[in-house]
C-alpha cells in the first residue's frame, strides 16, 4: 500500500484522536504527509556549546552535570525549576518556567528525572540572570547512557532508546502550533522512517540522477529529517527542491506545448479607424518602450495563435495606455474587450482615464462593480450582453453568472497576482471564443530571468522607461512636525498633498494613528487654514468618487486616506505623499503609495514618518529612500518577504514551494526547466508518471 493511503493514526504513539489533531492543525493526514512535513531549521546538538562560551540572546545546546536543583515561585501562578549545571569550562543555570494553579505539582516529572549528579542536555535561549549565565530551557534530555553505552548511575535501570532523536546529533525543528511539540513530531517521524522508508519508490531515472548530481529519494527523505552531517542535509534539500521545481516546470512546458497548437477562431483587422485618432488626440507622446510593447502585443493579436502575455512595468510607466491600444484594436475589429481590476477604486480610475482618452472616439464603455445600484447594474448588463458596450471595465463583479458578453475577444487583467486561479479561469470561460487573447498586467516588476522561469508559459513585455518630463520623486524620513511644515510650504505654492494612515479607526492596542481620528484633529490644528478631505475603503463608491473628484478639482488641498489610494489614483497637482507609521508597510505598498505623486513635471516628495525597530523595517525604509527603481525595490522585497508573500502564491498560480526557494535556488530551477524540456522532447511517456506520482508535491497551475 502507498504511504499516501496509510493514515498517520497507525503510527505508534498517534492514535485516532491525535491523528485528527494532526490533520486539523498541521494538515497531516497520511504517512506521506508526515514524511513530507519538512523542518524549518536544523540545530547542531552534536557539538554542545561550552558553558564559558554562552552568549546572551543566542539559542544553544549545553551538556553538563547537575550540581543542585531548587524551586522558586515567581508570582502567584508562575513557578521556576532552577538547576545548576557544570562542565569543564564553568557553571550556568538551567531554568524551566511553568504556570501552576498550585492544585497539582507541574514540576513533578522534572523533579523525578533531574536530580543531583545527572548528566543532561538542555536547549534554550541564553540570558544573564543575577550575573550568572542562564539557559531558559525549551527542550532537555537526561542522559541514560554515555557514548560508550555505560549506564548512568543517576538513572538505575533506565536504558537509552534506539538512536538519539532530540540530542547528540543534528536535530530538526518543525513549524508547529501549540498543540504539538517538536519532541513528539520527531519521534513519530523517526518511527515512520524506520517502518516505511523502504516503500518509497524512486521516480527519476538513474541517468538523470547522475547527470544532475541528485541523491536517491529514500536518502533525501531520511536525511531531510535526521541527517548525519549538514552536507547530507543540503543534498536532501537539493533533491526535494528539485522534485518540486521539476513538477512545476513540467506543467509549464506542458502548457507551453499545448498552446503551440492552439489557434484563434477569430481574426483582427488593423483598420486604424480608432487607433489613428486615438494616437493623434493623446495629450502626450508615447515613450519608445510603450511603442515597442504595443508592437509586441499587436503582433500577438494579429497572429493566428492566442495571446498570453504578461505586461510588467513600474508605477507610472504607462501600462494603461498600452492596454487601451490593444483594446481599441479589438473594438475596431468588431469585438469586445474587458479590463478586470482588483478593487473598485482602481476600476473607477480606469473608467475615468479611458473615458478621457477616448472621448472623441465612437466608443461605448460599460462599467460593473459590486456597489452599483440594481438599476445601474441592470442597464450595464444589458449593454454588455447586446454589444452596445464594446469596452467593459469592472471588478470581480464581472465574474458573476448573469454577466454575458456578446463577442468578447480580449481580456486584460490588471494587478494579475491579486486574482486567483479559479477567477481567471472563470473569466476565460466568459469569452465568446475558445482561445481568446489574454493580457496580464503587473506593477510589481521582477527580474526578467526570474519572470521567464516562473511565467514560462507566457510571453513577457516590460516597460522600464517613464514618460518624459517626470522628475524622480525624493524620499525622505522626517518627524511629524517637519513633515507638516513641509506640507504647508507646498500648499502655499499651490500644490496638493496626500497623508496616509494604516487604519480607518484608532487602535488602542497598536497605538496607531487612524485616518478618521487624524483628519478630525488636523482640520482644527496643523491645517486649520486649509481644506482637508478624507477617503477610506468603507465609504460608499459615490462618496469616494465625490471626494476624489473634489480633490482633482482642487477643492481639497490635503487628502487624508488609508491605503485605498495605493493603486490607480492620478492627480497631477499632488506633489507630496506623507506616510504615517511607514515601518508597518511592505516595500511594494510603500512604492505603490509613493507612485501616487510625481505624475507631472513638478518636483515631488514622499515623506516617511515611522519608528523602525526591527532590522527588516529599517531595511525597507532604507531601500525606499535610496532608489525609485521598481525592479530594484521588487528584488529587495522578494529577499525580505520571501517568495510566498511576494507573489501571493495562493492567488498567482505560482505554487508555494515547501522546501525550494525561487530566489536562492534559481540555478536549480533552471536545471529543472532543462530536464523538463528534455523529458517532454525525448521521453514523453515519463511525463505522466512524474507529474501524477504522489511522491511529487501536487501543484496547481493557472491556465492564464
Amino acid at each position: 500500500m502507498s504511504i499516501e493511503n496509510i493514515s498517520v493514526q497507525y503510527i505508534k504513539g498517534v492514535g485516532e484522536k491525535t491523528a485528527e489533531k494532526l490533520c486539523r492543525n498541521l494538515g497531516i493526514k497520511s504517512v506521506r504527509d508526515l514524511l513530507y512535513y519538512f523542518p524549518r531549521e536544523w540545530e547542531d546538538r552534536a557539538n554542545p556549546t561550552k558553558i564559558s562560551e554562552l552568549k546572551p540572546g543566542e539559542r544553544t545546546t549545553v551538556r553538563g552535570k547537575v550540581e543542585n536543583v531548587s524551586t522558586e515561585w515567581r508570582g502567584r501562578y508562575i513557578v521556576a525549576f532552577r538547576v545548576k549545571i557544570s562542565d569543564f569550562s564553568g557553571t550556568a543555570n538551567a531554568v524551566w518556567i511553568r504556570r501552576s494553579t498550585r492544585s497539582y505539582d507541574v514540576l513533578g516529572t522534572l523533579k523525578k528525572e533531574i536530580t543531583k549528579g545527572c548528566d543532561i542536555f538542555v536547549t534554550g535561549s541564553v540570558n544573564n540572570d543575577l550575573w550568572e549565565k542562564t539557559v531558559n530551557v525549551q527542550e532537555y534530555e537526561v542522559i541514560a547512557v554515555d557514548e560508550k553505552n555505560l549506564i548512568n548511575p543517576a538513572l538505575p535501570g533506565k536504558t537509552l532508546r534506539k538512536g538519539w532523536v532530540n540530542f547528540n546529533r543534528i536535530v530538526p525543528v518543525y513549524p508547529l502550533t501549540e498543540k504539538f511539540t517538536n519532541k513528539f513530531l520527531r519521534t513519530i517521524i523517526k518511527r515512520s522512517i524506520e517502518k516505511y522508508i523502504g516503500t518509497i519508490a524512486e521516480i527519476i531515472p538513474d541517468n538523470y540522477l547522475e547527470k544532475y548530481d541528485l541523491v536517491a529519494l529514500k536518502s533525501a527523505v531520511q536525511n531531510i529529517h535526521f541527517p548525519e552531517t549538514f552536507t547530507d542535509r543540503d543534498k536532501a534539500k537539493n533533491r526535494l527542491a528539485f522534485d518540486e521545481f521539476l513538477n512545476f516546470q513540467l506543467k509549464l512546458e506542458f502548457l507551453k506545448q499545448k498552446r503551440k497548437y492552439e489557434k484563434k477562431e477569430f481574426k483582427y483587422t488593423l483598420t486604424k479607424k480608432l487607433l489613428t485618432p486615438f494616437k493623434a488626440n493623446l495629450p502626450f507622446e508615447l515613450t519608445t518602450a510603450q511603442k515597442n510593447v504595443i508592437n509586441e502585443i499587436f503582433d500577438d493579436m494579429l497572429s493566428e495563435k492566442p495571446m498570453n502575455r504578461l505586461l510588467q512595468g513600474d508605477v507610472g510607466s504607462g501600462k494603461t495606455v498600452v492596454a487601451l491600444s490593444a483594446m481599441l484594436l479589438a473594438v475596431e475589429s468588431g469585438f469586445q474587450a474587458v479590463i478586470l481590476a482588483p478593487t473598485e477604486i482602481l476600476a473607477e480610475q480606469h473608467f475615468y482615464t479611458i473615458k478621457k482618452l477616448t472621448k472623441k472616439l465612437d466608443i461605448k464603455i460599460g462599467f460593473i462593480v459590486g456597489q452599483m445600484s440594481q438599476k445601474e447594474k441592470k442597464a450595464s448588463i444589458q449593454k454588455i450582453a447586446d454589444g452596445t458596450a464594446n469596452i467593459i471595465i469592472g471588478t470581480h463583479a464581472l465574474l458573476e453568472e448573469d454577466i454575458k458578453f456578446k463577442n468578447l475577444s480580449l481580456v486584460v487583467i490588471d494587478e494579475q497576482h491579486r486574482f486567483g486561479v479559479a477567477q481567471r479561469l472563470k473569466m476565460r470561460k466568459k469569452t465568446k471564443f475558445k482561445n481568446a487573447d489574454f493580457l496580464l498586467m503587473s506593477a510589481t516588476p521582477i527580474p526578467r530571468t526570474l519572470g521567464l522561469t516562473l511565467y514560462g508559459d507566457l510571453d513577457i513585455s516590460t516597460i522600464k522607461e517613464l514618460p518624459p518630463g517626470r522628475i524622480p520623486i525624493k524620499t525622505l524620513e522626517m518627524s511629524d512636525k517637519n513633515a507638516y511644515n513641509f506640507v504647508r510650504e507646498k500648499i502655499v505654492q499651490g500644490e496638493q498633498a496626500f497623508i496616509v494612515y494604516p487604519l480607518v479607526d484608532e487602535s488602542e492596542k497598536l497605538q496607531l494613528k487612524s485616518a478618521i481620528k487624524e483628519a478630525e484633529n488636523l482640520r482644527v490644528t496643523e491645517f486649520k487654514d486649509f481644506s482637508v478631505g478624507l477617503i477610506y475603503g468603507r465609504m460608499k463608491p459615490e462618496e469616494k468618487d465625490k471626494v476624489m473628484s473634489d480633490f482633482a478639482k482642487k477643492k481639497y488641498q490635503i487628502l487624508i486616506s488609508t491605503t485605498v489610494i495605493e493603486s490607480g489614483i492620478d492627480i497631477t497637482n499632488a506633489t507630496v505623499m506623507v506616510i504615517e507609521h511607514a515601518e508597518r508597510y511592505g516595500l511594494s505598498t510603500l512604492h505603490q503609495l509613493r507612485g501616487r505623486v510625481g505624475r507631472s513635471d513638478k518636483e515631488s516628495c514622499c515623506i516617511l514618518i515611522g519608528d523602525a525597530k526591527t532590522e527588516n523595517a529599517k531595511t525597507r525604509l532604507e531601500v525606499l529612500t535610496k532608489t525609485n527603481d521598481g525592479f530594484k525595490i521588487a528584488e529587495a522585497d522578494l529577499k525580505l518577504r520571501g517568495a510566498g508573500e511576494f507573489f501571493g502564491t495562493a492567488q498567482s498560480g505560482i505554487p508555494e514551494f515547501k522546501i525550494g526557494n525561487i530566489l536562492t535556488d534559481f540555478a536549480l530551477i533552471q536545471e529543472a526547466k532543462q530536464l523538463a524540456i528534455e523529458i517532454i522532447q525525448n521521453e514523453p511517456t515519463l511525463v505522466g508518471h512524474l507529474v501524477k506520482n504522489q511522491t511529487l508535491q501536487k501543484l496547481d497551475l493557472a491556465e492564464v
